[in-house]
């Protein structure tokens, strides 16, 4: 597997999960999108990388979450509450030196769709691990990528988390894409990604 001496955007990160970092920067070097928007931040590990690879050309990337905490189905809505780990993104990116090419929205991933008017041309969804919650984002953001863009996914086929697949593969059948899985990692995790 690649790592940071084949992908050096991936050395220093902060604390958080990019379990398919090497095949995602592969997929931004491939189509080297200008717009990039990656739903479900945390701290910033998988932003940062994809910032230091997306600035070489001028790009940005977006990053939509709460940043109010992780909530599980039984919890309330994050709608409301205090985006305290913002703080601590914004810190790390400012600390990766990329904070020039990241744009932060303290919003749900619904919110946050509804008001968005750029064209997209690298679309990473990672926010709600539900089956709703991905359904929705798929609906409400794909159609923001312009003709020929990329939309990826993590978690696909982990199983704690079987919402994921079902609803990338309804999507991809009810919009007749063809999407291509990556080789899976542990738990047989893989990313789903194609073009729109």
């Amino acid at each position: 597997m690649a790592t940071a001496e084949a992908h050096p955007e991936l050395a220093d990160l902060p604390q958080g999960w990019f379990h398919h970092g090497p095949q995602i920067l592969s997929l931004i070097e491939q189509h080297r999108p200008q717009v990039v928007v990656e739903l479900g931040t945390w701290l910033g590990a998988s932003a940062i990388a994809i910032a230091r690879s997306v600035r070489r050309w001028g790009g940005t990337i977006t990053c939509v979450d709460t940043w109010a905490g992780e909530l599980n189905e039984h919890a309330e809505s994050p709608i409301g509450r205090t985006p305290l780990m913002i703080l601590s993104c914004a810190r790390s990116m400012v600390e990766a030196g990329v904070s020039a090419s990241v744009r932060l929205i303290p919003a749900s991933t619904l919110d946050a769709a509804s008001c968005w008017t750029l064209p997209i041309d690298f679309l990473y969804i990672d926010a709600g691990h539900g089956y709703d919650s991905v359904r929705a984002d798929l609906e409400a953001w794909v159609p923001c990528v312009k003709p020929g863009g990329v939309i990826c996914g993590d978690d696909y086929g982990h199983p704690r988390y079987p919402g994921v697949k079902r609803a990338w593969d309804e999507y991809e059948s009810e919009r007749g894409l063809t999407l291509t899985r990556g080789e899976p990692i542990a738990n047989g995790l893989q990313l789903i990604y194609g073009t729109v």
